[in-house]
């Protein structure tokens, strides 16, 4: 048979056995292939190469079987007998095969999912069928809808009045050529999608959902597949697939987000109102007014001032349950969550669903008899009769339903029977609207007096917000669920170790564990640490430390010195973005800071602001150093240096390869927030099931809470080493200026690439020789390859024309 049908079933892989038990692989590196060990191929001895049109049939069993019955009596006509025997070796030897596994491939940001696209469909020759999915804010082009306060709110109030006319054309892009075998958008990102949908006037959101459920390959991000309810609405289905979770080493916070769930009293009066007019219009009255019920009980109770606070901040205060005088049992009783309640909440909820399903689904006739252009004249009964079906297609907003169900979901996980139950903490909080001071002034732009905040309790209620929050400590209440479900769980890394805690944490066993070393050669990256600043003074950035006017000018003075040697681009991290702004302030002062913009342009990371902004200034901080530079691999004498934070929009997803990160330079540890309400619990949580417990002899063991602590600090740090480091050809220094990296334990923490290799000193003028030495040498190999030498030569040494010496800078007592 030499018909080709690669049309029919493209890229299909020979059948293998579904694992009754989920394999779970580690790798604590970027890019790993770990098979799984107890995959099976089917036993027939002609598997190796089975004809396409026995891979084609495989996929239609009722075919299969037809042909295999014909087969009996006599051979069908136009297939041989090898061609017989090789459907009946494949229907015995896979007929426990349900379907070939889909590939879901999650990271943390659509940034990061546009990299690994443009990695498949530039680096490998491999074609599959790949989507990507992504949200309405990202990839709406309907005008009206953008504009709007909710993106995803007016989307669907449009689609279910069929109002939306990109809407209504999706299905063209799932046939336009481009997308389709060999078209230029074989291998798509969301981008891609979306110019094409403004090209044709078609919605790309839904056509990336639909041509998801036909994928092979499917990125997206953390959330579609770690957050249930975002799960079922996108149609992720987990059962018997593949996952992959790059960058996972911030699996484990995600997944206790997705776990969590927080109300505000807004949200609750918004549900509440919605309720009483469905009520008002006699519309499910009794459902709807449980709801209700439930809904104004717990504003009322919110909005209350005999919360016991317990955690208070200068904006905000804390009350959490269980505690010693009142039982999460009571209190759930208390506010109407008690299981009797629960159980009616959720049946009124299931009927309330139902409506809206079976409502959509009339509009969604009534759109079909309006595209096949069924049209009528009403006479005036039947006007009457329109207006009351059009009253009748009222409900629920798609906001409201959404919290509902997340509540009922927290709520499943607080029940009497869960094995969750100990793994939540309840809280009552109340805020102030006002938010903190963004710290993105901080560039050396004008400062406007900020207004001192008031305590929350000494506000008045229409300054305050009030939230009822349902906290999981554990990620194996999100990350268990999945487990349970997909075949195979890839967790990929360079920031994993140390790998026990990761396991004890997201409460599974890795079958596979790999942590390997960088691709890049030791010879092509330094790193040291430099224990003194130039007064002399230990390099600590403690809290109590970081206010010092010696360690601001120490560590203004090291970094102005590593800016007038360090090639091209430099990134600098802080542990938060109060301590980024004292220091701009202070090298304003002393002048660090014009020294530092001697060397390089100065871009500072902004505390908040949106995706759009923050790309502008990435941008410019790009083209900064790409502009005026010859060809080939010619180091900047200028550069630029980006001031960042841990943690933050550029420690992590953001490629600073080549000759836009030669330098990284780490500032401190960045301990979570002491006195976070969350940190305290989870770290309590954690001391607390660091023992076996003899009554639940299956519970996991976790690290107690300070081990906890301290990991969170050095995966942050790890995370942003790796930044100047992008490939096998790629070359950098990292600098710590913090000398609790001189002390053994603290270099182990880091990854495994970096602690083999730290070289301790103690001030900056004994590592200056190691470093120029390492920059000559990657210079010298730009040379090589046909650069200026003079460059060497007028980059290097430009430093010891500069006085950075404290009496030369400092201007201020340290007081």
């Amino acid at each position: 048979m030499a018909e080709d049908l690669s049309h029919v079933m493209p890229d299909i892989e020979p059948a293998v056995k579904t694992d009754p038990a989920p394999n779970i692989t580690v790798c604590a590196t970027a890019f790993s292939h770990v098979p799984n060990p107890d995959a099976e191929v089917a036993p027939a001895t002609n598997l190796s190469s089975p004809s396409q049109l026995t891979m084609a049939l495989f996929y239609m069993p009722e075919t299969v079987q037809f042909i295999l019955d014909q087969a009996k009596t006599s051979p069908p006509q136009g297939l041989s007998a090898a061609e017989i025997d090789e459907l009946r070796d494949y229907s015995q030897n896979a007929a426990h095969v349900k379907t070939i596994p889909r590939i879901y491939f999650g990271t943390r940001t659509h940034k990061q999912v546009s990299q690994l696209v443009d990695e498949l469909r530039r680096k490998t020759p491999y074609r599959l069928r790949s989507a990507v999915l992504g949200s309405r804010t990202q990839t709406c082009i309907n005008r009206k809808v953008k504009k709007s306060g909710s993106v995803d709110e007016e989307c669907r109030k449009l689609v279910d009045d069929s109002l939306c006319a990109p809407h209504r054309a999706y299905r063209k892009l799932l046939a336009h050529q481009k997308l389709q075998r060999e078209g230029d958008l074989e291998i798509w990102d969301l981008e891609d999608i979306e110019s094409l949908g403004k090209e044709t006037h078609a919605c790309p959101y839904f056509a990336a959902r639909e041509l998801a459920s036909s994928a092979n390959l499917v990125f997206c991000p953390y959330n579609y597949i770690l957050d249930p309810g975002v799960r079922a609405s996108a149609g992720v289905e987990l059962e018997g697939n593949v996952v992959i979770l790059d960058e996972a080493h911030n699996v484990e916070n995600a997944a206790r987000d997705s776990g969590s769930l927080e109300l505000t009293d807004e949200q609750l009066n918004v549900i509440a109102i919605e309720c009483r007019m469905m009520v008002d219009r006699g519309t499910l009255a009794n459902e709807h007014q449980a709801v209700e019920t439930l809904t104004t009980t717990l504003f009322n109770w919110l909005r209350g001032s005999d919360h016991p606070y317990e955690y208070l901040e200068f904006d905000s205060q804390t009350a959490v349950w269980p505690r010693s005088e009142e039982s999460l049992d009571a209190l759930l009783e208390r506010i109407m969550l008690s299981p009797r309640f629960v159980s009616r909440l959720r049946s009124a909820y299931s009927v309330i669903e139902g409506y809206i399903k079976d409502v959509r689904s009339r509009k969604e006739r009534l759109r079909r008899e309006e595209d096949y252009q069924v049209v009528w004249k009403p006479n005036e009964e039947e006007e009457e009769e329109e207006e009351e079906e059009e009253e009748d297609t009222r409900h629920l907003s798609a906001g409201s339903m959404r919290l509902l169900e997340q509540l009922l979901r927290v709520l499943g996980h607080l029940a009497p029977d869960s094995p969750f139950r100990q793994d939540y903490r309840v809280a009552c909080i109340r805020k102030s609207k006002f938010q903190p001071a963004q710290a993105d002034e901080a560039a050396g732009a004008k400062r406007r007096p900020r207004k001192r905040r008031k305590i929350a309790s000494d506000l008045p209620a229409s300054e305050c917000v009030n939230v009822l929050a349902f906290w999981a400590l554990n990620p194996g209440v999100v990350f268990s669920e999945i487990a349970a479900q997909a075949r195979t769980i890839v967790l990929t890394s360079g920031t994993l170790s140390p790998l026990d805690s990761y396991a004890s944490e997201l409460q599974v066993k890795f079958s596979s564990t790999l942590e390997a070393s960088h691709v890049i050669s030791s010879q092509r990256f330094r790193a040291l640490t430099v224990e003194c600043g130039s007064s002399g003074e230990l390099l600590e950035g403690k809290y109590k430390n970081v206010d010092l006017l010696t360690f601001q000018d120490d560590v203004g003075h090291a970094i102005a010195d590593i800016v007038a040697r360090s090639p091209d681009g430099m990134l600098v991290f802080v542990p938060s973005y109060s301590l980024l702004a004292k220091l701009m302030a202070r090298w304003q002062v002393t002048g660090c800071l014009s020294a530092i913009e001697v060397f390089k342009r100065v871009f500072v990371e902004p505390q908040g602001g949106s995706k759009d902004e923050f790309d502008r200034l990435l941008t410019t901080y790009r083209d900064s150093l790409a502009k005026n530079r010859p060809p080939g691999r010619q180091p900047a004498l200028r550069g630029a240096i980006m001031f960042a934070v841990y943690r933050g929009k550029v420690s992590e997803g953001i490629d600073f390869s080549d000759y836009f990160c030669r330098t990284v330079v780490n500032i401190g540890i960045p301990y979570p927030a002491f006195k976070d309400v969350k940190v305290v619990l989870k770290r309590q949580y954690n001391d607390d099931r660091s023992v076996p417990d003899r009554n639940n002899p299956g519970q996991g063991v976790l690290l107690n809470g300070s081990k906890w602590y301290d990991i969170q600090a050095f995966r942050a740090i790890n995370q942003a080493l790796g930044r100047c480091l992008r490939h096998k050809m790629d070359w950098g220094a990292i600098i710590m200026l913090e000398s609790r990296f001189a002390q053994r334990w603290n270099v182990e923490r880091l990854s495994k690439w970096v602690r083999q290799y730290m070289s301790v000193y103690r001030t900056f003028n004994e590592a200056k020789l190691d470093l120029d030495a390492f920059y000559r040498a990657r210079i010298q190999e730009d040379i090589d390859a046909g650069i200026d030498e003079s460059i060497v030569n007028e980059i290097l040494p430009a430093c010891d024309s500069l006085d950075l010496s404290p009496s030369a800078t400092v201007t201020a007592d340290n007081s």
